[in-house]
């Protein structure tokens, strides 16, 4: 994997940091698989009962992806950080990319 290649990257002392974010980027990832999947297959949209009376609501499956995706932003966004800058990098328009 291309951010697994990448911890090598990262300064010796933040290594143990970036390793353990890959690993929740990893499972994020995986989370979101299973969501989108689930998504997919019975939308977005949830028909909800409550004693007598039905509403449509944004499906659970939906509002978890929404809040997962944005940590998994976030948890990149810190991984992304930990590389060093540097322009002599070939990937260093990929690292400023990476950093907004």
């Amino acid at each position: 994997e291309q951010l697994q290649q990448r911890i090598q990257l990262v300064p010796e002392d933040k290594r143990p940091i970036a390793e353990q974010l890959l690993k929740e980027l990893v499972f994020m990832s995986g989370t979101l698989e299973n969501l989108k999947s689930t998504i997919k297959e019975k939308g977005e949209i949830d028909l909800f009962k409550q004693g007598k009376q039905e509403f449509l609501r944004e499906s659970p499956a939906m509002k978890t992806y929404n809040t997962t995706v944005q940590r998994y932003s976030l948890l990149f966004k810190q991984f992304a950080d930990l590389l060093p800058q540097s322009e002599e990098s070939p990937d260093s328009d990929l690292v400023n990319f990476l950093r907004q």
